[in-house]
């Protein structure tokens, strides 16, 4: 009896143990998701202090003047360079809808005569062939098709009202978001070049009031985590660098007008998941398909297959090669989060992936386990 006793006290030890860690992981996610949610222009600022706190060290040390002024210098530089790629875009598609203006009409002419051809040698005859089969239906069989038909073509005419007002709807709140996007990205400034203007302060205050049974484990997991987003990042500017100059080098051996733009779009739309490159070059195949342009539509095509098929080869050894994660647990995190969360799962799944895999080998998953069952470490 007694050794039952002691059994269930264990037992139950373990439970209230496991049901602590439970409602801790649980508290954590939510003042997470508080945090995410009100607070997320300042994330944006602490990331983007601790990516330049290198920059800013090495200009305060090679040049003596004050951190503060550094840290200024090099934020001024990083915004600079933002702006002047967002205008050079923006010179780059205004060019291209002018250039787009004096060469679509002629395109659409063109596009207009091949589907009237194929309007009257194939469908048609089929629209023919068709009214004679319904003639021969019995008067039930007839009302059910149109019943179909009109039923089909009411739900079209619903999806294209409600996707042009959801686009129209879009327009209009970007429209309404840019003077709060402006504001945000001005917080996000001076809030960042007082994180880094002040790191050292910072660091030092967090030291003093952590825990050392909690500091070490928070460093080691922090220096894993920091290590697997710089691999990250690292592995995704190596693919689309080799996605834009596979489509670069493509687009100029094919002779197409502003290969360099459209590369750059291209690579830029790869960083996408689950779209990629096929948003620009499917529908760019099968226009060529229509105005019977076969040649173009086939190099094209041999291009897309290039890009996706290196894309499938390289992907998984390159993110193992610097990031260390299995290329099958990267898609079911994807998958996952895509599925939990929509399209911001398609970030939020691999972060949670990348924080696991710190938390595992920091061992702070092992010491979990062990102080749950009650082992000593």
């Amino acid at each position: 009896m007694k050794a039952g006793e002691k059994s269930i006290k264990i037992y139950l030890s373990i439970a209230l143990r496991a049901l602590f860690v439970l409602a801790l992981v649980v508290l954590i996610l939510f003042f997470t998701y508080l945090t995410v949610r009100f607070a997320f222009p300042f994330l944006i600022a602490c990331l983007l202090s601790l990516l330049l706190n290198p920059l800013v060290s090495l200009l305060e040390k090679k040049t003596g003047i004050p951190r503060g002024l550094s840290a200024f210098v090099v934020l001024f530089l990083l915004f600079s360079a933002v702006i002047g790629l967002m205008l050079f875009a923006a010179v780059s598609l205004i060019k291209g809808i002018t250039v787009l203006s004096k060469t679509v009409p002629g395109h659409l002419d063109a596009l207009i005569g091949d589907l009237q051809n194929l309007f009257f040698s194939r469908l048609v005859p089929a629209w023919e062939r068709a009214v004679h089969l319904f003639s021969g239906l019995s008067p039930g069989q007839q009302q059910a098709l149109r019943l179909n038909i009109e039923s089909m073509t009411g739900t079209l005419v619903d999806f294209l009202n409600d996707s042009a007002g959801r686009l129209v709807i879009s327009l209009t709140h970007f429209i309404s978001s840019l003077p709060d996007t402006l504001l945000s990205a001005l917080f996000v400034f001076l809030a960042a070049f007082f994180i880094s203007k002040d790191t050292d302060k910072i660091r030092q205050r967090l030291s003093l009031i952590s825990l050392p049974a909690i500091q070490t484990p928070a460093l080691q997991v922090w220096k894993d985590l920091k290590q697997t987003c710089a691999g990250f990042i690292r592995a995704q500017f190596i693919l689309v660098t080799i996605t834009f100059l596979l489509i670069y080098f493509g687009l100029l051996c094919i002779g197409v007008s502003h290969p360099f733009t459209i590369a750059v779009i291209a690579g830029s739309v790869d960083l996408i998941p689950y779209l990629g490159t096929g948003v620009i070059f499917i529908p760019w195949i099968l226009y060529h398909m229509i105005i019977q342009n076969y040649p173009l539509a086939l190099t094209l095509s041999a291009l897309y297959l290039t890009v996706v098929i290196q894309r499938q080869l390289l992907e998984p050894k390159i993110l193992s090669a610097t990031i260390g994660i299995d290329p099958l647990a990267s898609l079911v995190a994807l998958y996952f989060g895509f599925r939990w969360l929509g399209f911001s799962g398609l970030v939020i799944g691999p972060v949670l992936l990348i924080v696991v895999r710190s938390l595992y080998h920091s061992g702070v998953l092992k010491d979990t386990w062990a102080f749950i069952i009650g082992r000593k470490t």
